[in-house]
């Protein structure tokens, strides 16, 4: 069993890999297939979920504000920031700058992603 300070480290790295848009290593913190709420991604789904974000808001950071880990679990809390140029859930991609908070759980067995349940304000990036 990895400690918490390992765990939150691998999940740092993650974070990185997506701010970096290192795709080909992001697959490397997943295990496959990934169970996303409640439904079964092959590991290159989930990174090109996450691609498809960055498309409409290319510059699209994601900023560890908090982070709890018990047993297999992570719960974190995500400060989201970009800039909207692609439409999204109606809103068109006018270069507006967004913000929002995303809050998800993590299952992490050997260091792999197995499993996230998680939710984003998903409202505030149409604003």
């Amino acid at each position: 069993m990895s400690s918490r300070a390992e765990v939150i480290q691998r999940y740092r790295a993650y974070l990185e890999a997506c701010n970096l848009r290192a795709w080909n290593e992001l697959g490397s913190f997943l295990a496959d297939p990934v169970l996303v709420n409640g439904v079964v991604r092959p590991r290159a789904g989930y990174v090109a979920d996450v691609v498809r974000t960055t498309t409409v808001f290319p510059d699209y950071r994601w900023e560890l504000r908090r982070a709890i880990y018990e047993g297999e679990w992570l719960a974190v809390h995500l400060h989201d920031t970009g800039t909207r140029r692609g439409e999204f859930l109606g809103a068109p991609g006018d270069g507006s700058p967004v913000e929002t908070d995303e809050f998800d759980m993590y299952r992490i067995v050997d260091g792999l992603i197995l499993e996230v349940e998680g939710t984003a304000d998903n409202a505030r990036l149409c604003r």
